[in-house]
């Protein structure tokens, strides 16, 4: 028994400590990317920073087909079978280029379909999409989330984020093109491949090692294809509102929601840092005894929902001055999509921890039902409220579609919704922990 509290307790230190540095290293390289994408919108104006913005947005909408839906499943069975690990990895490393270059390949025809004469949209979404081929690499992020070592991966992704931000302020002093920036954001995922393959060979492991195997690869696209169309309906829901917003109103107008959704969504980084950093050790709690695993999912859920509505509440009634301090007048409208669109997080919070438990319990299908209904939501919203309300309605319409794909699709189906009742019982936490309170006096 005292050996068994040992082993949780060390556990548990890991896990703080993985998070610590994820949180703290993270936060850095947000904060100075952030202040760099200020200085880049108010250099560029609405209309360029729009073009600019649109062209990620519609390379994000093909970046599920080069990841393959492969992260949490290759985490889950390095954790299970660790003496094949270079099995897999080298298996996933092999899918993920396969993937990379078809992703590559899709998003330059597609664009050249969409927009035939618009050559500035072409070369842009041309020079990011290039980038996409070198995500392979992630599957070195893959072996340290699966180690509790993710603060490795952070290392070499801070590098390459902080000299793509320098490239950029360089560029805005030498008064670049647009182009130019588009290179520079391609690079940068060059350079953060380069910086992990680096720190994965200091640490004592050899890429070399990887070998790819045909059973593996049946095996892991067997359980990924869902989670493939699940990842492209959630891009769908993700991020076709620029798209619609650019086709409908126009570049400027994304430029000006642009802004107001880089704030909103600058904090997500804290649920993805948590639920990675607990995720190996929520697949080990199983055996522990459902009572275990369960109460360990509930703190899970609650924790990040307090962290949400946190954020929440504070960016609400100061969302119109701090659109304003940051990126000027020309971009002040951003300030009520922002009051808007920030409360999206509470379901993407509690959307991370789902994420993890159905990877865990092998519903992967379920992220098709839930991420098909938040795409169609979020599509059809779009439609009828970005003509008559701009920003604003495309704001409106995410917030539904994220907590339809996140939060109320687990009611559907029987195998999930105890995890929704989680969800509910965690989105009151604050009137919970009152009655707590309450009724300890």
């Amino acid at each position: 028994m005292p050996g068994e509290k040992l082993k949780i307790g060390s556990t548990l230190r890991r896990i703080i400590i993985n998070a610590g540095w994820l949180f703290v290293l993270r936060i850095l390289r947000i904060l100075w990317a952030l202040f760099v994408s200020i200085w880049l919108a108010r250099y560029l104006g609405p209309l360029q920073f729009g073009n600019f913005n649109y062209a990620i947005a519609f390379v994000a909408l093909f970046g599920p087909l080069a990841r393959l839906g492969l992260n949490g499943i290759v985490v889950r069975d390095i954790v299970r079978e660790p003496e094949r690990t270079d099995e897999i990895l080298g298996t996933t490393f092999l899918l993920k280029l396969v993937g990379g270059i078809a992703c590559f390949g899709v998003v330059v025809g597609a664009v050249s379909l969409l927009r035939p004469g618009d050559t500035l949209t072409k070369v842009l979404v041309g020079i990011i999409a290039f980038g996409i081929i070198f995500q392979a690499f992630d599957s070195i992020d893959i072996w340290f989330q699966s180690q509790v070592q993710s603060k490795y991966v952070v290392y070499a992704k801070s590098a390459a984020l902080i000299l793509a931000n320098l490239a950029k302020i360089l560029l805005i002093l030498a008064e670049a093109s647009l182009v130019a920036f588009a290179w520079v954001s391609a690079l940068e995922i060059v350079a953060g491949a380069i910086g992990m393959a680096v720190v994965y060979r200091v640490r004592g492991y050899y890429i070399q090692a990887w070998r790819a195997n045909v059973s593996r690869v049946k095996s892991l696209l067997g359980q990924s294809w869902p989670m493939i169309l699940a990842g492209v309906l959630a891009v769908v829901y993700l991020r076709i509102d620029q798209i619609m917003l650019g086709e409908m109103v126009g570049q400027r107008e994304v430029g000006v929601y642009s802004t107001a959704v880089r704030i909103s969504e600058v904090w997500y980084f804290v649920a993805t840092a948590v639920t990675i950093s607990v995720f190996p050790a929520l697949v080990r709690s199983k055996s522990l005894g459902r009572e275990i695993y369960e109460v360990r999912l509930q703190q899970l859920y609650d924790f990040l929902v307090w962290i949400a509505l946190v954020v929440a509440v504070v960016l609400t009634f100061t969302s119109g001055p701090l659109v304003k301090l940051l990126y000027g007048e020309e971009y002040s409208g951003g300030g009520l999509i922002l009051a808007i669109h920030i409360w999206a997080g509470l379901f993407v919070f509690v959307r991370e921890a789902l994420g993890k438990w159905l990877i865990n319990e092998g519903f992967m299908k379920f992220f098709l039902l839930g991420n098909g209904l938040g795409a169609a939501v979020n599509v059809l919203l779009n439609w009828f409220l970005i003509p008559a309300y701009g920003g604003v309605g495309a704001a409106v319409a995410t917030v539904v579609s994220y907590a339809v794909a996140g939060y109320l699709a687990c009611f559907i189906v029987p195998q999930t919704r105890g995890a929704g009742k989680m969800m509910s019982r965690a989105l009151v936490v604050p009137f919970r922990t009152i009655a707590r309170i309450g009724s300890s006096k």
